[in-house]
Parts: structure tokens; C-alpha cells; sequence
């Protein structure tokens, strides 16, 4: 698991983005099977998130790690004997303990093992571990920003959109910036990733450079084949905010929001044999 300690210039304002869409992350809650007893969060950051899913599954032992100490120390705050419990240390080192998990959450959490690790390599060896550390007819469930091997071919919709987002000046600085670091907006791939983080103005040195959809949903479904699960979700959808925001924004269309997309959620499953 990759440490942001270097790069988080901002760590307040960092929580506070995460716990803003607590309500959308905690539909991974619904893909974790009510039989579940223990469940690890992956990149917990100050456990939100974990924390919310304790009432949830009231008989379930819920852990949450990251490898930002002070976030897992503010996610220790008010701990007690039936809270989740949390751990600075990385997803591989628990392979060399006993337990074994009933669910494994990524949330929001996969594309940043890319952009501060080695790469997809960091991905393919995260979704490798946490296989490992499944019981059998346990469950990997990801949510992240995902866009599809299609967005990538360059359209004509995708120029259009791209205008109508230069038009606005403010954004031209920006643009300047995500182009040096993730190419130009000549494809729904790009002109889609750049608007999932155009407002991120109060840190964007950092989010600028941070590749948000570094592994496509295909790419996802293809790796999980390899390591034997079965994708048994596979939903990709736009947040209704994110909707609105971009439309108001740069006065896009219904039939041009429609081709943009916000977040996937991937539910894999161990064999239970």
C-alpha cells in the first residue's frame, strides 16, 4: 500500500474530501454478504468509512489499515470494544498473519496504490494479496474511478465537450497542466479524467499529477480472471452532483453527460472450493 505522507501537503482538507461522500462510498455495504464476520477496509485514511459500516454488520470484526499514521491514530480516536480496530501496516504483511476475511474493501483507494506505488504493478499485486487473504466465497469489493478501453478512442463528442470546457477561461491554466501530465483532451478518456479533477483548486499541485483512472473496468475484470475470481458486480455509473456540477459548469448537454461516467463498483468472488 502506497504512502501519501510525502505528497499530502493538505491532510485536512484531504479527510474532509473523503468524508463528504460518505452516503456513495457506503454502497460497497451492500455487496459485503450479511454472513460476513471479519472485513478489512484497505486505505481506511481516518475511517470514515469504517467506522460507518460497524453498525451495519453488528456481528462482523472490522479492521481497518493505512500506512498514514496520523490518519490511523484520528481513526483510533474513540475506539472501544465493539468499534473497528486500525493498523498502521501494509496489505502484504498481513498474509503472514493467520486471520483470513469474509469481504475486502478498496474504496476510493486503488488508483491512488498507482500513483504512489510502482505503477499498475502496485495494483496487480494489491488485488493478488487481498485474493490470498480471502476465505473461501469471500469477496474483493472496489470502488473507484473506472472508464472504459472504448473512452480512449478519440470522437468527435469528445472534442465537442472539450471546447465547451476551454471556453470557460479559468480553466485554461489547468488544462495546460493536466495536458503535461496525462495528454490531451482529445478523447472522452482524458476530457472525462480531467473533469473528475478540475475543482480540486486548493491542492492541485498534487492532484494534478495523480493518475485518477490508471486501470480501465476491463482491466480490472481481466486481472480478477487471472487470479481466478468471478466478477459478480460490475456497475459503472456518474455520481448525480458530479451530473449537475458539469453540466452547470461548462453548459453541457443531456446526451453529452450521458457519454461521462464518475464511478464503478467491482465485486469479485473467491471460489468456495
Amino acid at each position: 500500500m502506497p504512502s501519501l505522507d510525502a505528497n499530502l501537503k493538505d491532510p485536512k482538507g484531504y479527510l474532509e474530501r473523503m468524508s463528504h461522500s460518505l452516503r456513495e462510498k457506503l454502497k460497497v455495504a451492500e455487496y459485503i454478504p450479511e454472513s460476513a464476520r471479519e472485513i478489512l477496509d484497505v486505505g481506511c485514511a481516518d475511517g470514515v468509512v469504517t467506522h460507518a459500516l460497524a453498525p451495519l454488520f453488528p456481528k462482523a470484526r472490522i479492521k481497518g489499515i493505512d500506512l498514514n499514521g496520523d490518519f490511523v491514530e484520528a481513526a483510533k480516536a474513540g475506539q472501544d470494544d465493539i468499534a473497528p480496530t486500525f493498523e498502521k501496516v501494509y496489505l502484504r504483511e498481513m498474509l503472514a498473519r493467520p486471520e483470513r476475511f469474509d469481504a475486502l474493501l478498496f474504496t476510493s483507494v486503488l488508483h491512488e496504490f498507482y500513483s504512489y506505488g510502482e505503477g499498475k504493478s502496485s495494483v496487480v499485486k494489491a488485488l493478488a494479496d487481498a485474493y490470498e487473504l480471502l476465505v473461501p466465497g469471500g469477496r474483493i469489493v472496489v470502488r473507484d474511478m473506472m472508464l472504459s478501453e472504448q473512452s480512449k478512442e478519440k470522437t468527435s463528442g469528445a472534442g465537442a465537450i472539450a471546447d465547451k470546457i476551454r471556453a470557460v477561461p479559468e480553466m485554461l491554466p489547468l488544462i495546460a497542466d493536466f495536458e503535461r501530465s496525462h495528454g490531451p483532451l482529445d478523447s472522452l478518456y482524458t476530457v472525462n479524467h480531467f473533469l473528475l479533477k478540475y475543482f480540486y483548486t486548493d491542492n492541485w499541485e498534487r492532484e494534478c499529477t495523480e493518475h485518477y483512472v490508471p486501470v480501465t473496468n476491463q482491466e480490472y475484470q481481466a486481472l480478477f480472471g487471472l487470479l481466478g475470481a468471478e466478477v459478480i458486480h460490475n456497475e459503472t455509473y456518474c455520481i448525480p452532483y458530479l451530473r449537475q456540477k458539469w453540466g452547470r459548469d461548462f453548459g453541457l448537454s443531456d446526451n453529452e453527460l450521458d457519454s461521462l461516467v464518475s464511478t464503478s463498483i467491482l465485486v469479485a468472488e473467491k471460489s468456495k472450493e
